[in-house]
């Protein structure tokens, strides 16, 4: 089973997380690595306290790129904590969690340790044991590698964090103290700010999300405190509506956003990928050269052109908005069909064939070009040239239209939409027949000769399409191969042995 990356900070620290150390975004989408640049001067101007919402589509990476910005950060010497709320929304209380993810990280801190603040960061641990000690029952928390208090059971330990935060939240003079100590300490932190990511909010349930936003703007508005919350906004807005029975169908509606905003002092879009580049990353001018030194493909063409099957991947993957290891898996199964097919490969048609595999959710803007002959759509290029359509001026006599009379006398001519590229050849063939033998009559008054140059430019309009495209009337087997060849990779060397 392939690891997951997406949370670096679950990486062995000597072994595997090392490797982030000199480009802490290698493995992210092309211009993470800018907009991390950015944000990080965000993090460095803006006045504090400061609420950050980094907004993004689920499946986009947000967990990918904001564990990595973290340890970003302390690379620049800039103190930041990665917590994923979703991993702790199994406690009632956020409040408990996310204090505890602040007091790991300033005794694991080179920072801390080197300016003699770890009793800065005990006076906070003896902030809150002193409040749990207001409660009824004491409960464990294990935040400097030592258990504190009793054995308690699970019920008995919700119930202690529930009256621990209301009794805080009772007593102003705690939560004054409280602020005082973590502006204290973050005063003395190298750039006087902490960093807080609170990740993966969109995942959690309703009411933690909602308590967890709350905790935040009250508990947590410190000077020199700035946090970044990389979530979904929609998302926010239905817990909004869970809990508090907003109806965001009705567009006139605005309670839920402005619910929502007041948390936050701005919001920021996460970066566009650059998938171009990504793919030429992936399909390189190495891998390129071999294909080209096999005489498998060309740089660019209508068939089998590598320029193409770069772009139409790129595209047809933004439009899906794939993740960084779907595009990969895309990639090498594209090189592995370029590689072993001994056909002519309709690389737009590939792309988007593979892309449409690894997508999650129909998107009304993924779809071939209309040029193309494979495109089912009603107005493709081949749906446009095999339409029939008389000339109206054929039947016009003395600024009257005859378009009755004249499809009841030759109903061959009606309107139509043309099945195939030989259903048509067979009507040009009829009509040229039929014109040239005097058929259609001799001296008649609609006007055959408007036709015969309609029948002319549409037969070359088409010519000139199927040169370009090789195109034929056996699409159904065309996209079956390409189905089976995407959909099986034994298909290909099945291919190979009958060769």
């Amino acid at each position: 089973m392939t690891l997951d990356k997406a949370n670096i900070f679950k990486l062995d620290e000597t072994t595997e997380l090392h490797e982030y150390k000199e480009n802490p975004f290698f493995d992210c989408m092309p211009g993470a690595e800018k907009f991390a640049e950015c944000l990080k001067c965000h993090v460095l101007t803006k006045p504090t306290p400061y609420v950050l919402l980094l907004e993004d589509h689920f499946g986009m990476g947000k967990t990918h790129f904001s564990t990595r910005f973290a340890y970003y950060l302390r690379e620049c010497k800039i103190d930041a904590i990665y917590f994923s709320a979703w991993e702790n929304d199994y406690i009632e209380q956020p409040f408990v969690s996310f204090s505890a993810e602040i007091l790991k990280y300033f005794n694991k801190s080179q920072t801390v340790k080197k300016r003699n603040l770890k009793k800065t960061a005990l006076s906070i641990k003896e902030l809150i044991l002193n409040l749990a000690k207001s409660t009824s029952t004491t409960y464990g928390i294990n935040v400097f590698g030592n258990e504190i208090s009793t054995n308690v059971n699970n019920k008995e330990a919700i119930s202690a964090v529930e009256k621990f935060l209301n009794n805080f939240i009772e007593r102003d003079d705690y939560l004054i103290s409280f602020k005082k100590t973590l502006k204290s300490f973050i005063e003395e932190l190298p750039n006087h700010k902490l960093v807080i990511i609170v990740d993966e909010l969109d995942r959690c349930r309703p009411d933690y999300a909602m308590k967890t936003l709350e905790i935040i703007k009250h508990f947590f508005d410190v000077e020199g405190l700035f946090i970044i919350v990389p979530t979904n906004i929609r998302s926010l807005q239905r817990s909004v509506k869970a809990l508090y029975g907003i109806d965001d169908e009705n567009s006139s509606d605005t309670s839920y956003e402005n619910y929502i905003n007041k948390f936050f002092s701005d919001k920021l879009n996460m970066y566009k990928p650059d998938y171009l580049n990504l793919v030429k990353d992936l399909i390189t001018e190495e891998l390129i050269k071999e294909l080209l030194d096999k005489n498998k493909m060309v740089l660019k063409d209508r068939y089998n052109s590598l320029a193409e099957l770069q772009e139409k991947i790129a595209k047809f993957s933004e439009d899906c908005k794939l993740s960084i290891r779907e595009v990969k898996k895309i990639c090498e199964k594209a090189l592995y069909i370029c590689q072993y097919s001994n056909k002519n490969l309709y690389c737009e048609y590939i792309a988007y064939k593979l892309c449409e595999h690894e997508t999650r959710e129909k998107n009304n803007r993924f779809g071939i070009s209309l040029e193309s002959p494979l495109c089912n759509d009603i107005q493709s290029k081949k749906c446009e040239l095999l339409h029939f359509s008389v000339p109206q001026e054929v039947y016009t006599i003395n600024h009257i239209i005859h378009e009755h009379a004249f499809v009841r006398k030759y109903n061959v001519f009606r309107d139509q939409q043309i099945s195939s590229y030989e259903k048509f050849e067979e009507l040009y063939r009829y009509f040229c027949e039929a014109y040239s033998n005097g058929k259609l009559g001799i001296g008649e008054i609609y006007k055959f000769n408007i036709l015969a140059d309609y029948f002319e430019q549409k037969k070359n309009d088409i010519e000139n399409y199927r040169k370009i495209w090789d195109s034929s009337d056996h699409d159904d087997d065309i996209r079956k191969y390409y189905d089976n060849i995407i959909g099986s990779e034994p298909f290909i060397h099945k291919e190979l042995i009958k060769i």
